[in-house]
This record gives C-alpha cells, sequence and structure tokens, in this order.
C-alpha cells in the first residue's frame, strides 16, 4: 500500500506545506476532545504524533 507524500494544511493560516516531501494520515485513535494521533513521513523516517484535529492530514482507509 502506498501513502503519498500529499503535506499538510495549517490550521490556524490555512496554507498548505510539504506536498512531495511530507506526508501526514490520521489515525483513528483520539487523545481529547480536539486531538488524535497521525502518522507521518518524510525522507528521514516514518513517525506517530499528536495533534489538533483542525490540521489538514489525509485519511485513509486500512484493512487491520
Amino acid at each position: 500500500m502506498e501513502f503519498p507524500a500529499v503535506g499538510y494544511r495549517y490550521y490556524s493560516s490555512g496554507s498548505l506545506s510539504g506536498a512531495g516531501t511530507w506526508g501526514g494520515y490520521w489515525s483513528s485513535v483520539a487523545l481529547g476532545s480536539s486531538s488524535a494521533y497521525y502518522l507521518y513521513f518524510d525522507s528521514s523516517g516514518l513517525y506517530v504524533d499528536g495533534g489538533n484535529r483542525q490540521t489538514g492530514f489525509s485519511v485513509r482507509c486500512v484493512r487491520q
């Protein structure tokens, strides 16, 4: 399965960043009422972090 480096949208300004070099995808696991986990990657590796759900990361269905 491929996860394209589609970038993301800043929730505070609406500007786009990282297209072609960075990818962020939301998890279904919430961290509270306004945050959730997300997976992201760049040329250095693959990571998991938590962030504001207003950030414009991509969503992709993945079967477990």
